[in-house]
């Protein structure tokens, strides 16, 4: 019993149709953030492959000029989604830091291709999970609400019990789903 495709799929809703999420580490990454994101870095912002989450929010929290150009709206929308890839499917152990590679996928936002980011996600998780059992690994990462969700939804005495209330206590009763109510 083991985390599947179809568990991202259907857990998380992320999709795991598409191309390959495949691309090179071997970009100038200084120019590439300044270009894609409109970030300039230095060794603090930028360490290895890495950019500081806290200065892709930091950008979207300026707020878009008026009539900002469409190059400039679209590095405040790489902005945001690199944030959500790194706090969310993409985490690592410094909580504070996101891949930089994410970005060759999100180059073309006028025609984006459909990537299988659900591969994406359980591979990194896979990559994380055994980098954790290394004996001298203090922390876990990856996308560990996913590993919640799947205990909760394959081991029943996980998941907390709930007596319901009756019918229209509080509202029309919850519809009918696997996971609505254990």
């Amino acid at each position: 019993m083991t985390i599947t495709l179809q568990d991202v799929e259907i857990l998380l809703g992320i999709p795991i149709d598409g191309k390959a999420i495949v691309g090179s580490c071997a970009l100038t990454w200084a120019v590439e953030c300044e270009q894609m994101l409109g970030i300039v870095t230095n060794s603090v912002v930028l360490k290895g492959q890495r950019i500081q989450i806290k200065k892709l929010l930091e950008k979207i929290d300026q707020g878009l000029p008026n009539g900002a150009e469409e190059v400039v709206v679209h590095q405040y929308a790489r902005c945001y989604i690199l944030a959500l890839l790194g706090d969310t499917i993409f985490a690592d152990k410094s909580s504070d830091r996101v891949h930089t590679m994410w970005l060759q996928m999100l180059r073309d936002l006028h025609n984006p291709p459909w990537y299988s980011w659900g591969s994406a996600c359980l591979a990194w998780l896979y990559r994380e999970l055994c980098r954790a059992i290394d004996k001298k690994a203090s922390q876990i990462s990856g996308a560990l609400i996913l590993v919640q969700y799947w205990a909760w939804s394959r081991f029943p005495f996980l998941c907390p019990r709930m007596d319901l209330p009756p019918d229209g206590a509080y509202g029309p009763p919850l519809p009918s789903s696997p996971l609505s109510i254990k």
